[in-house]
């Protein structure tokens, strides 16, 4: 019995605490034209941010590709110097971690003032969550 509990505790630690928790958010039209067209603004404004968001996620991966080269650079100096051979590529010098989850956490930003400008123009927005596996509140 130990055993099983024990095996339990590795499976739902191994999947990172087994929070899958997936949201879904839907939207009503308003009802007027003039809602309507309010909305169709509040869409191109979030499009816009997301343009923005974009664009920071290039100049943040840009980064990462000339630290990468850079360190690749290091390395290869290093291997050269030692008659080591150079396995390693400048792509495994890329650690692009942190672009990743501001252009997440960015793109995230341009929903929350959507949704708020949506519901201004006479729109609806429901949020909703459902837990997929094993979720733990």
């Amino acid at each position: 019995m130990r055993a099983l509990a024990l095996l339990l505790i590795l499976f739902v630690a191994s999947c990172g605490g087994a929070n899958t928790t997936e949201h879904a958010t839907a939207y009503v039209q308003p009802e007027t034209p003039g809602g309507r067209m309010c909305s169709i603004q509040c869409a191109q404004a979030r499009d816009f941010c997301a343009q923005s968001c974009d664009l920071d996620y290039r100049a943040c991966y840009n980064q990462v590709q000339i630290q990468a080269q850079h360190d690749y650079d290091t390395y290869a100096r290093d291997r050269y110097a030692t008659h080591a051979p150079i396995d390693m590529f400048p792509s495994d010098f890329e650690h692009p971690q942190s672009c990743n989850n501001a252009k997440k956490a960015c793109l995230a930003d341009c929903e929350h003032p959507y949704n708020s400008c949506y519901r201004t123009c006479g729109g609806a927005v429901t949020t909703t969550s459902s837990c997929q596996f094993l979720c733990f509140q």
